[in-house]
């Protein structure tokens, strides 16, 4: 897994986010156009990839894939954000300038429309692609961080809001082991379910295969609104990398090579290690009194210099982890 493949594998998802920026700049992606849009991919869409990724998996079913997965998206969001305010505290960063905003929002890194392309140019072989169904697992780990944990730091309440658990993809993560676990998708399957279930799972298939270009186009759409609303800051930029794109890969690829995992999770872990910062921040930013100008900056800084990190974290990486 040389440098050139993985530069292939990446490049196309900038394209992407490229695309949602000029779409968003000509007013072909309008702002009444984005929140619609956002609805029916975060509702529809991406539940629709988990089911048909998840539906009859044989990883999901297992108990160790389980724990570890969700634990460890927990686990190391919450780590992510610990070492960020630490990072924030040595900058200088003060409560009301964004301290709370910089932790969470550098503590998570993207887990869903960027890692999803990644994870299917380089470990998608010969048409298996379970190892979505482990993205999707650890990706509930990270949900769970961040609608809890996340919330309640930047709101300063004890726990969270549980509520916005339940959501189209966490929902469609739980049902999807659930009936993966109990032989009921075998109803979305031609064997079991006959015309109509195999229906069903050909249309979920196909919605679910519009999920990360459109989120990625939409990211690109975000990022356009979110460019130039207040002077950039050194302190964060240089923080975020330092947190994002040196510290966490490290942290991330020792407990892929040292813990007990099964070589699909330890590829999400490579994938994960190579992330740059999240869009979700951003949202509970604007929600919960934070400051979206700081997850913006932390999110742009990262994204940028992650076009030349990722492909030597995970082609180094690759090589530490599994030799």
């Amino acid at each position: 897994m040389n440098f050139a493949v993985i530069l292939q594998a990446i490049l196309p998802v900038y394209l992407l986010v490229g695309v949602g920026l000029a779409l968003r700049g000509f007013g072909v992606v309008t702002k009444e156009m984005e929140k619609g849009m956002i609805k029916l991919v975060i509702h529809y869409l991406y539940p629709c990839l988990i089911l048909d990724k998840t539906l009859g998996n044989s990883l999901v079913r297992q108990g160790d894939v389980l724990v570890w997965g969700v634990g460890l998206g927990f686990g190391l969001v919450i780590l992510g954000m610990l070492v960020s305010y630490v990072v924030a505290l040595i900058l200088g960063l003060k409560p009301g300038s964004g301290r709370r905003t910089f932790c969470v929002s550098v503590g998570v890194q993207n887990y869903g429309y960027i890692a999803i392309p990644m994870l299917a140019a380089l470990f998608v072989i010969g048409g298996d692609d379970r190892v979505f169904g482990v993205l999707f697992i650890h990706s509930l780990g990270v949900e769970i961080a961040i609608w809890m944990v996340g919330v309640m730091i930047m709101t300063g309440s004890i726990f969270g809001n549980p509520r916005l658990l339940i959501n189209g993809p966490t929902v469609s993560v739980v049902l999807g082991v659930a009936l993966s676990s109990t032989n009921g998708w075998q109803f979305f399957e031609a064997s079991g379910g006959g015309l109509v279930g195999a229906a069903i799972r050909q249309t979920m298939s196909w919605l679910g295969a519009c999920a990360f270009p459109m989120g990625l186009v939409l990211i690109g759409a975000t990022i356009y609104d979110l460019i130039g609303k207040e002077k950039p800051s050194p302190q964060i930029a240089v923080g975020s990398l330092i947190v994002r794109l040196a510290i966490m890969p490290l942290v991330i690829l020792a407990a892929a090579k040292w813990l007990p995992l099964i070589p699909e999770l330890k590829q999400v872990l490579l994938v994960q290690a190579s992330m740059p910062a999240a869009v979700t921040p951003i949202i509970v930013a604007r929600h919960y009194g934070g400051s979206p100008a700081v997850a913006v900056q932390a999110v742009i800084a990262t994204s940028i210099v992650a076009l030349v990190t990722m492909p030597l974290w995970i082609s180094w990486g690759n090589r530490f982890i599994f030799g």
